[in-house]
């Protein structure tokens, strides 16, 4: 299942924080309860990209993907954050979703 959540500069001061929060919430675990997203990647390298970056001067999007916590994370420069929920569920009957 894809969740998607939209990072504002003017809400939210990380892209880090704004990725941790989306993935917190779409696993129902508690951000302290989660690895630090450091140990996936390097979370200055992803602010600077994205502090970075101004859609309206650079045509196009670009894309950053990356597994966290059980799931695959897209982040593009118009500010989309994408959660794909990797984790196998159990339907009814026990089959696999």
């Amino acid at each position: 299942m894809i969740h998607q959540f939209s990072f504002d500069s003017a809400e939210t001061d990380s892209i880090v924080v704004a990725v941790s929060l989306a993935v917190s919430e779409v696993t129902g675990t508690p951000m302290e309860k989660m690895p630090p997203l450091q140990g996936t990647l390097d979370c200055d390298a992803l602010e600077s990209l994205f502090d970075s970056f101004d859609v309206d001067d650079i045509p196009g999007i670009g894309t950053v993907q990356f597994p966290f916590h059980g799931c695959t994370v897209r982040i593009d420069t118009t500010g989309m954050v994408q959660v794909y929920d990797d984790t196998p569920r159990l339907g009814a009957g026990g089959t696999r979703c």
